[in-house]
């Protein structure tokens, strides 16, 4: 019986983020049963549609508008930061994509008359960025929704938000999502149309190393040996939280006068938002911080799990955020995890058992968790094994796609 599971993103690689490692892992898991997974992913001014196999996902990447609408594009990008008016302006840049939901709606019913399957799915990973296309799918399809996005937080927040999620969301058959926080459609939905279910880790490529393991990965990444090494592996937008680890850093080098610590960024080099990287750049560059940080640019995610590796904390200051692939990643490699106490961190992170929290857009209790947790104040050989056991058991992606083909089950048109 061909299956086909068509995943719709405007995220995906070479793009880093959380929703592009988790359409990837829940695809490679869908593939081992025998689904083929189509990655559908629109593109600006791509030139010519881009289709290639990614350990047995079949990627598409449809070119979309053209040099004027990537400049209007860019203008957004370039407008958006951390205030009321950049955030309104990340929405206006989502929203532009709708622009084009004819040529992708055109597109992906081309390919399943092509393709004739016996059962398919289509799987939105956007919100606001293709909420057009999936009404318009939706008149003939039925289609799942995973809500990744802080979209949602923030509309939660406004008047009258349970009549405006009503009406973006109905058409949607089914509604996952990867924390209790962003699972919140009570009075909203029918509760057997939505449910909690996290994102997942590989278990067998993340994991924990030996010494020389973890001093060779330093050597590879040209990372100092004799010092204690935290990750961010963040995308450089408002809502990851990153300058407020970087006002840390100055904390512990600045007052504090600790050297004997290096920080590591991956996805610095993400571009959506220029002031606020410009910002943060900046404040690196004031502050006498180049000394300490390494940025590693927009990774590969196929190298995340060896920079995990050669650390030693993962930082994860998010304003936002649903049940972080990162902070899974990181515990699952045996790592100390330092989160917030926002969105799904909670779910994971039992403070002081298996990580810690600190309260968002707190610089200095993240600087201060940073040091003590570097000092050795805590029993960090624990808390890492607890970290390690308790994903094993939660949150494995073979366990995390069963849950889903589950709910496939129910939908395939």
């Amino acid at each position: 019986m061909k299956k086909i599971v068509y995943m719709i993103t405007t995220l995906f690689y070479p793009s880093i983020g959380g929703v592009e490692n988790h359409v990837y892992n829940l695809s490679k898991e869908l593939v081992k049963k025998d689904i083929i997974v189509k990655v559908i992913n629109p593109v600006i001014n791509l030139g010519k549609n881009d289709i290639y196999d990614l350990e047995g996902i079949e990627v598409h990447k449809i070119t979309v508008g053209n040099n004027e609408d990537e400049r209007k594009y860019l203008k957004y990008k370039s407008k958006s930061k951390q205030n009321l008016f950049g955030f309104f302006n990340g929405y206006k840049r989502k929203c532009y994509y709708n622009k084009f939901s004819n040529d992708v709606y055109e597109y992906i019913l081309k390919d399943i008359q092509l393709e004739r399957p016996d059962k398919f799915i289509l799987h939105q990973h956007d919100f606001i960025s293709s909420i057009k296309l999936s009404k318009k799918l939706s008149k003939k399809y039925n289609i799942i929704f995973t809500n990744h996005t802080g979209e949602f937080l923030f509309l939660k927040k406004l008047p009258f938000s349970n009549s405006i999620i009503k009406k973006l969301t109905s058409h949607f058959k089914f509604i996952i999502a990867p924390s209790n926080e962003l699972a919140d459609f009570k009075d909203i939905r029918n509760e057997n149309t939505y449910s909690f279910l996290s994102n997942g880790v590989d278990v067998e490529k993340f994991l924990p190393v030996i010494e020389i393991e973890k001093n060779n990965l330093r050597d590879k990444y040209n990372i100092p040996k004799d010092k204690v090494v935290v990750i961010c592996p963040r995308r450089w937008a408002p809502t990851k939280g990153v300058i407020y680890l970087v006002k840390a850093i100055d904390i512990l080098i600045n007052q504090y006068n600790i050297d004997n610590i290096s920080f590591v960024f991956a996805g610095n080099d993400y571009l959506d938002y220029p002031e606020y990287r410009d910002e943060i750049l900046n404040i690196i560059k004031n502050k006498s911080l180049e000394g300490y940080i390494y940025l590693q640019g927009n990774i590969d995610y196929k190298i995340m799990n060896e920079l995990i590796k050669m650390s030693d904390i993962v930082a994860i200051p998010s304003l936002m955020e649903a049940i972080s692939l990162s902070a899974l990643e990181g515990m699952a490699c045996g790592k100390i995890i330092i989160g917030t106490n926002v969105g799904g961190f909670p779910q994971i992170i039992k403070n002081t058992e298996t990580g810690f929290l600190v309260e968002p857009e707190d610089e200095e209790k993240l600087a201060d968790i940073i040091k003590d947790v570097s000092r050795g104040l805590y029993d960090n050989i624990r808390v890492c094994e607890k970290a390690r056991k308790f994903v094993e058991v939660k949150y494995s992606w073979s366990f995390i796609c069963s849950k889903t083909v589950d709910i496939y089950n129910k939908f395939w048109n």
